[in-house]
């Protein structure tokens, strides 16, 4: 969802994007398919690839020929998630606050993290960024996860968007038809993923 969203967001805005689809689950390819199928503009490249070792040379070439690339990682550590991790100018994990699992998987992610950044052969440092996402208004669970978020990033010195998502319906809706939030709903949904877009714009233009 963050990444076919983002993908209109930035081809809206007169950006050339294209999406890597890394996933088996193929849910952005599955989502840009429903959208061709109605025509619907922006029209979306999805390049699908899941092999670690042709990652580099796909793209390479695709951020010669695009001003943006989008890649839809994997759920899983394994050495694509690595290589991809390596190659990004910044890297966004959506973290659902429903519970300890949700807890621990990202703290699993962020130790990956932390491990490939420590083998670089330079001094940089792939910024990467939380994103609180179906959060839930309210919810006594949510709010006290969201409020130790902040000692998640100064352990593994990662950050966090000031930007969060709700837990919206209008999300799926939007993904059911091919949509981005901003072509198919003109409320909450829509201003929260514009605040996002603008946080990871200013982000990349640093």
């Amino acid at each position: 969802m963050i990444t076919t969203n983002l993908a209109v967001e930035f081809a809206k805005n007169g950006v050339s994007v294209v999406v890597v689809d890394t996933d088996d689950s193929k849910a952005s390819s599955k989502w840009a398919a429903r959208r061709a199928e109605s025509d619907q503009e922006p029209f979306i490249s999805v390049v699908e690839l899941t092999e670690a070792k042709t990652i580099g040379k796909t793209l390479q070439k695709l951020d010669g020929d695009n001003d943006i690339v989008i890649v839809d990682g994997p759920p899983r550590l394994n050495a694509l998630v690595s290589k991809i991790i390596l190659l990004s100018d910044l890297v966004i994990v959506p973290m659902p606050p429903k519970g300890g699992n949700d807890w621990e998987v990202t703290e699993d992610f962020l130790e990956r993290y932390d491990f490939i950044q420590q083998q670089r052969s330079d001094d940089g440092r792939t910024p990467l960024y939380l994103l609180p996402n179906m959060y839930r208004q309210g919810s006594n669970l949510h709010q006290a996860f969201l409020a130790n978020i902040p000692t998640l990033c100064e352990e593994y010195n990662v950050s966090m968007f000031k930007s969060k998502l709700n837990d919206l319906v209008a999300f799926g809706e939007a993904n059911q038809f091919g949509l981005s939030i901003i072509e198919h709903d003109r409320g909450k949904a829509k201003m929260q993923f514009k605040k996002f877009y603008v946080e990871v714009n200013d982000i990349l233009n640093q």
